[in-house]
């Protein structure tokens, strides 16, 4: 497997070079806050899923709060994130903004304000992994252009990621191509789409929410899931808290029927 690959661990970052995407207890540090706070619904935000022994491929670390949690008992995490280049997010085309596109000056403004949000989310990243003293690697690469050097996976994790990509089919795709287990999905619950198999639109002329595609019900994943072979599907409702609210999500633990006959013989 090339190694060329992974990015070269970031050190030597300070503290007040960071943002946290995840409230985390840091050796050496403390307690550092961030907009979600998973510590007492970890369990359920993953789907009760156990990783022991487990080869994991995270898509969308943040700031790695479930990295280094999923770390403790697992055989090796890899972390996919989004380049610092124009494919660093799938930004919602707005004429009037054209972000990342021959920008206008009030979208170049959100996209440098945004980058450098991002940036100290990455530094937040590289300093915990730093203090974990983790191992887990990371690839920087486009959502939908997973590369074949990574290897196979038994699980891969989307936390709360696929609501801000354009084509959400085709990342979970490219995610089944190397997963020869399980795929893990955790994303907003919205009850008032119903149960049935879709998923809404968000952004509009009014509301220029460049950075957020869709709202999906849970019957969404689970009929392109089983389309895509994972047959054993379990769904799981629960709250956390974020923004200093509780929040309601859906997780998804969906299964390769060949995985679970050898569950079975064990």
């Amino acid at each position: 497997m090339r190694n060329d690959i992974y990015a070269q661990p970031q050190t030597g970052t300070s503290l007040d070079e960071c943002e946290f995407y995840h409230t985390c207890e840091i050796p050496g540090i403390g307690l550092v806050e961030g907009q979600w706070d998973l510590r007492h619904g970890l369990a359920q935000y993953l789907g009760n899923y156990d990783f022991t022994n487990k080869r994991v491929l995270e898509i969308g670390p943040a700031s790695g709060f479930l990295t280094f949690h999923i770390e403790k008992t697992a055989r090796e995490v890899v972390a996919m994130d989004l380049p610092i280049d124009l494919k660093l997010w799938n930004f919602v085309p707005y004429d009037r903004l054209r972000i990342g596109n021959n920008p206008t000056p009030q979208g170049a403004e959100v996209e440098k304000s945004f980058r450098a949000h991002i940036e100290r989310i990455r530094n937040g990243f590289w300093l915990c992994h730093e203090k974990f003293q983790s191992s887990a690697r990371v690839c920087y690469s486009a959502t939908d252009e997973l590369p074949k050097e990574l290897g196979m996976f038994d699980v891969a994790v989307l936390g709360s990621v696929l609501l801000h990509t354009q084509c959400p089919t085709k990342v979970l795709e490219c995610c089944a191509d190397l997963c020869t287990g399980s795929i893990i999905i955790t994303e907003l619950l919205d009850r008032t789409l119903g149960d049935a198999p879709i998923c809404r639109f968000l952004p509009s002329i009014e509301n220029d929410l460049w950075h957020t595609w869709w709202n999906f019900t849970p019957q969404f994943f689970t009929q392109y899931l089983s389309v895509l072979g994972f047959t054993t599907l379990t769904v799981s409702t629960h709250k956390q808290v974020a923004f200093n609210q509780e929040i309601e999500l859906f997780t998804i633990v969906a299964t390769r029927p060949s995985t679970m006959s050898r569950m079975n013989q064990k």
